[in-house]
């Protein structure tokens, strides 16, 4: 059998060069006006179509139990770990961390959208990284709350001494950690960050609601990390997605963007990380060098 399940599930990508390719969108230009803009791209119906392509013919994202690690960390925190078989032991790779939405509770929820997208075959050849996908036992459970966020952090935290620790495993690059998360999954993700402001190299909230800066002081602790906001224009949240773009533009931040898709609802998950040029983004960045602009 084949070592990766995924290559015998997916069928050929004609339009995923879209993801890997760089940030040059046929998309509307920012919308501005007397305080200055409120996003800094709008995503048009066309635009998106082509991602929701991209979407469709991947189909669904199957094999995700037989590539994923089932853990327990001892705090009580499950989660899952992909360690990719091609990594080499001893080298270093970046880790993402993705924090699930509200009813993504199960390994296979949404046909493996989004979280099986960091380990298709095509991301993992560009990008080789790790994966850890912590999960709510509960939908009580919350990623902004404290208890919840100590959590998740401490079992990192001891999953990078874990791997780093032992010769016959990859190593993680602490510079290139990356967080991103959907809807709840989201908030978390704005919630980590301006609470650890220090410790993510890039950060990607998609459908965060309010949960970002919502002013400027409130901006001025994560100006120097990279982040790049993804709302639909119809979602109710959206609001506060284009109020933290705005207050972290106002604080001077180096590399925000927001990119906004037109007619498009709260759930996203599904094709906005084939948005073009922002897996690239994503892994050029490295924290404490400042912003890749690419």
């Amino acid at each position: 059998m084949d070592a990766n399940p995924m290559s015998m599930t997916l069928r050929p990508l004609s339009l995923f060069p879209l993801i890997l390719a760089t940030a040059a969108l046929s998309s509307s230009p920012a919308r501005a006006g007397d305080d200055g803009p409120s996003v800094s791209r709008v995503i048009a119906i066309e635009e998106v179509s082509k991602l929701k392509a991209i979407r469709d013919e991947i189909g669904e994202i199957r094999g995700l139990e037989a590539l994923y690690e089932d853990r327990m960390h001892k705090n009580g925190l499950p989660y899952h770990l992909y360690l990719p078989k091609q990594l080499k032991a001893g080298e270093k790779y970046p880790l993402v961390t993705f924090l699930h939405g509200y009813t993504d509770l199960t390994i296979d929820t949404h046909k493996g959208f989004p979280k099986g997208v960091w380990s298709l075959p095509k991301i993992q050849n560009a990008h080789p990284h790790i994966l850890f996908v912590p999960r709510n036992r509960t939908k009580e459970d919350r990623w902004s709350s404290e208890q919840y966020r100590t959590m998740t952090i401490n079992a990192l935290n001891d999953l990078v001494t874990e791997l780093n620790g032992d010769p016959k495993t990859p190593k993680v690059d602490v510079d290139r950690l990356y967080l991103t998360g959907f809807s709840r999954g989201g908030q978390g993700t704005w919630n980590f960050i301006r609470t650890f402001p220090k410790k993510f190299a890039a950060a990607a909230p998609l459908s965060g609601f309010s949960h970002g800066p919502q002013n400027e002081n409130e901006a001025e602790p994560i100006r120097h990390v990279p982040i790049w906001i993804f709302n639909g224009d119809g979602d109710r949240g959206v609001k506060g997605s284009r109020i933290s773009f705005r207050a972290l533009k106002d604080a001077g931040a180096a590399d925000v963007r927001y990119h906004e898709y037109k007619s498009q609802g709260h759930v996203i998950d599904d094709f906005a990380y084939f948005t073009d040029g922002f897996i690239r983004w994503m892994f050029s960045q490295k924290r404490g060098q400042g912003s890749k602009n690419h």
